[in-house]
């Protein structure tokens, strides 16, 4: 029987949360826009462009280590430091003078985002009681208006400063890990025996059974998608003949209603149920990104955009309620796993339209990886049809 504070939704928690979510993750929404102008810059091949995703990620696999303490109220200290390091490496990376000077800051950063992601997921989804949906929905809301307005935000400064004065876009990151300083040990002294009982990844699969290893086939390859695209999409303008304010803005476009799709997805499949919310979003993916490809004006593009932003990113808050249901005891570490799995599927990602981009152009690569996301819809029949 879960503790009258356990069932709370604490709004005020829920909401400081997904702000500090969203200072963090403009600096890790930087990559995509950023690309374009390292490549040009360091003269780099499409592949070769590709391939500092995977550095980006690898990092993150360490991510259900991090999420297995959080769940013993561990590793929460570390959230400051996670937003220090993320935003001084990203703001350094943009003015990275060589192949190995970017891989390196990469690295860094995919570490601190790993320190970040795991313990505040965790205290987010106590947060949210019985409302998980809903909770994690704000927290990936303040994710996706990171990666809506980090692309303006990094090609702003650009367009204003010397590259050699790109640090000063740290910041706003400095700014937030004070404050997250002053507030973390408040808001989670109560959480830090929570847990008592030891825990395996053995254990941690038998709680989620068969399930839970259908939601991981689900995550890896509706991520696939969803990162090739938006890495790639500023890139993708700017081939096709667009200025680089516009090739970052359309991204911001698609992240913009991103954070709407993620603010109501999880909240809307607390009442409609997760299933059928999954197979609508998953059906429209591909719909939308065809036809933002097929348009032959910008206002045409950007109106798909906006769509396709609302299904795209509405997907993975369900995605996190449904793991914290199926293992509601160890809400870090399983959230932490499907975060892990779905990020570090991306390297393939980014590797293999790349590739494509390279040989075949970045349209036919679109239009190809478009159509992965329907081969989840018959494991998604598969998950549970009623909560826990």
């Amino acid at each position: 029987m879960k503790t009258r504070e356990e069932r709370e939704f604490n709004l005020a928690k829920v909401i400081v949360f997904s702000i500090t979510h969203f200072i963090h993750d403009i600096y890790t929404a930087i990559l995509s826009p950023l690309l374009p102008v390292i490549i040009e810059r360091l003269q780099l091949s499409l592949l070769k462009a590709g391939l500092m995703l995977p550095i980006f990620r690898t990092p993150i696999l360490i991510q259900p280590y991090i999420g297995y303490h959080a769940d013993r109220g561990k590793a929460l200290r570390f959230l400051p430091v996670a937003l220090i390091f993320t935003s001084v490496s990203m703001s350094l990376f943009a003015n990275s003078t060589s192949y190995l000077m970017a891989c390196i800051l990469l690295f860094i950063t995919g570490l601190s985002a790993a320190f970040y992601h795991a313990p505040a997921v965790f205290l987010v989804g106590n947060a949210s009681g019985a409302r998980p949906g809903t909770g994690m929905s704000i927290f990936m809301t303040g994710g996706e208006m990171a990666r809506s307005l980090g692309p303006l935000y990094i090609v702003t400064i650009i367009n204003l400063l010397p590259l050699r004065f790109s640090i000063l876009a740290a910041i706003p990151g400095l700014i937030a890990a004070v404050l997250l300083m002053l507030t973390v040990p408040e808001l989670t002294e109560k959480d830090r025996n929570r847990s008592e009982h030891s825990l395996t990844f053995s254990k941690l699969f038998r709680e989620g059974g068969k399930s839970l290893y259908i939601l991981i086939f689900i995550s890896i390859f509706q991520s696939f998608t969803k990162f090739s695209f938006t890495l790639f999409l500023p890139t993708y303008m700017k081939t096709i003949g667009f200025r680089l304010f516009v090739a970052g803005s359309s991204l911001s476009i698609l992240e913009l209603t991103g954070a709407f799709g993620a603010l109501t997805g999880g909240t809307i499949s607390d009442f409609v149920g997760r299933k059928k919310f999954l197979v609508i979003a998953t059906l429209a993916v591909p719909v939308f990104i065809n036809l933002f490809l097929t348009s032959k004006t910008l206002l045409l593009k950007m109106i798909y955009l906006l769509i396709e932003g609302i299904f795209m990113f509405s997907i993975s808050p369900v995605r996190y309620a449904i793991a914290q249901e199926l293992v509601p005891k160890y809400k870090g570490t399983v959230s932490s796993l499907i975060m892990a799995l779905s990020f570090f599927t991306t390297t393939f990602a980014s590797i293999v339209t790349g590739y494509l981009g390279d040989k075949l152009g970045l349209y036919s690569s679109f239009r190809i990886i478009s159509f992965i996301p329907i081969i989840t819809i018959p494991a998604v029949m598969l998950l549970p049809s009623k909560r826990h």
